[in-house]
């Protein structure tokens, strides 16, 4: 079984007053820059909507507690996890996106 290659995650700029903010990840040696912003999501969880700059896809995604995890991209359909949901977990947690506020 071969191993995944490194994979980090780095906020580029926070979510502005426009509601937008940048990141990257990196897997190996290849780097991807996303923009995102929240979205309300009525289902559980919180959610982001991510567009990969470029030529990229949009995705929706959500975070939450792992039955609230989800995503539109190829990784979570074929797999249940991808790089998109566990970097935006990673930012939570550091700090870098702001807990949601509670109702």
């Amino acid at each position: 079984m071969s191993k995944s290659p490194p994979r980090t995650i780095r906020l580029e700029q926070s979510l502005g007053d426009r509601g937008l903010g940048v990141f990257s990840i990196r897997v190996g040696t290849r780097t991807h820059w996303y923009v995102f912003r929240e979205i309300p999501c009525e289902i559980g969880g919180r959610g982001f909507e991510i567009h990969k700059l470029g030529l990229g896809p949009m995705y929706h995604v959500r975070i939450g507690k792992p039955r609230d995890c989800s995503c539109e991209c190829l990784g979570y359909l074929s797999r249940n996890r991808c790089k998109h949901i566990a970097g935006l977990q990673a930012l939570l947690a550091a700090g870098l996106i702001t807990p949601q506020p509670a109702p």
